[in-house]
């Protein structure tokens, strides 16, 4: 049984399948519809629809596979089994856990309810809709707080998201009838500078085109509280009418509830990906993607999540349950990062590129748009 249909569970399945393994396979999800999590801002902004970035999992899967659409409510190690919201317990033989993650919000108060998180497609369709709603209450209000949007967080998502914004600001200023040189983008970095564990070359670089297109950053500003329009900065209050809530992610929330030794919701695993218990009670389960927690062997950090780290863990996994069910050994994970790419806009981005012997290559500006087309073929083939 896989659990979520991301990068990671669904290269999960294809994989699988490719393998041959003699099971039955079932894949878990709570839409019937795959989405690209990278291009969320882009759905956010009004750039893309979201037919674009999303298809759906009966015309992608191996009819082979079997398809439950169903929320995830939490999972019973002890009997193998696992509690869906409408059908109740099924069980598994072999369970990958890909459940993705959540917004990371609940330290600050006010935060999940009064500001918009950029983390499932219903997400970006609904930050969309509400920037239109206040643009158009614009033309009545006059409210200088409509045109103003308030982006949280100093990580690629925020970056991703104000870069897609300003670029398709004078559309939708035109679209909607309001004044482009009252529009403002704030963003609250609680360090210093956005990206601040990013190549620094780059990241001054991102600074000067963001700034360049009128962003206006607030760094070593910890948002404290989120109210209603209001973004709070220890006793500072700042009104905006758009609040992004994009401060990272943490596992899903069916991790904690299920038991797992976990950290912000992603759990510790072994180098082969299996759960990590000291009796040895989990033997076969593998958790990847968002919930998974795989620390890097040189440094003792553990990696990001990102879509390249998913594809790779789903290889593994799903190549683990095969040798075990034919009575193998299972493979330790070898993660060998190509890269960061980051788009800023449709036509720009930067990549910080590593080869095969730890070199890496930096590049900006719009040579980096035939880069992200291939990462978005990449990935979509890595799926489809």
């Amino acid at each position: 049984m896989v659990l979520g249909a991301g990068y990671a569970g669904l290269h999960a399945v294809k994989q699988l399948v490719a393998l041959q393994p003699d099971a039955e396979i079932v894949l878990v999800n709570r839409d019937v519809y795959h989405y690209d999590t990278a291009r969320l801002h882009e759905v956010a902004v009004g750039r893309t629809d979201p037919s674009e970035i999303s298809f759906n999992l009966r015309e992608t899967i191996d009819p082979s596979v079997g398809l439950i659409v169903d929320d995830v409510m939490r999972i019973d190690h002890d009997i193998r089994a696992v509690e869906l919201r409408n059908n109740g317990l099924v069980f598994y033989d072999y369970l990958i856990n890909a459940l993705g993650g959540a917004t990371s919000t609940p330290e600050v108060p006010g935060a999940s309810e009064n500001a918009f998180p950029l983390i499932t497609l219903d997400d970006a369709l609904r930050a969309r809709s509400h920037i239109e709603r206040i643009l158009t209450d614009y033309r009545v209000s006059q409210n200088p707080y409509d045109l103003r949007i308030a982006v949280c967080g100093d990580g690629f998502s925020a970056v991703a998201f104000m870069a897609a914004l300003v670029h398709q600001l004078p559309i939708l200023t035109k679209q909607f009838g309001v004044p482009a040189d009252k529009f403002e983008v704030h963003c609250f970095a609680s360090n210093p500078n956005p990206l601040y564990r990013f190549d620094p070359k780059l990241t001054e670089w991102i600074m000067e085109f963001l700034q360049g297109s009128n962003v206006i950053f607030h760094g070593s500003s910890r948002v404290t509280a989120v109210g209603p329009g209001e973004v709070h900065v220890g006793n500072q209050v700042f009104h905006a009418n758009t609040i992004v809530w994009a401060a990272g992610i943490r596992g899903s929330e069916v991790v904690p509830i299920s038991g797992y030794a976990q950290k912000f919701n992603r759990v510790i695993v072994r180098d082969d990906l299996s759960v990590i218990e000291a009796d040895g009670s989990w033997p076969r389960e593998f958790v990847i993607g968002d919930v998974s927690a795989f620390p890097n062997p040189e440094t003792g950090r553990v990696y990001p999540a990102t879509a390249q780290l998913a594809i790779a863990q789903a290889e593994c996994a799903a190549s683990n349950v095969a040798q075990l069910l034919k009575g193998g050994r299972t493979y330790r994970f070898d993660y060998k990062p190509y890269g960061t790419i980051l788009p800023l806009g449709p036509h720009s981005g930067v990549a910080l590129l590593q080869d095969s012997k730890g070199n890496y290559t930096r590049l900006k500006g719009a040579k980096v748009r035939l880069l992200i087309s291939r990462m978005n073929k990449d990935f979509r083939d890595a799926i489809d």
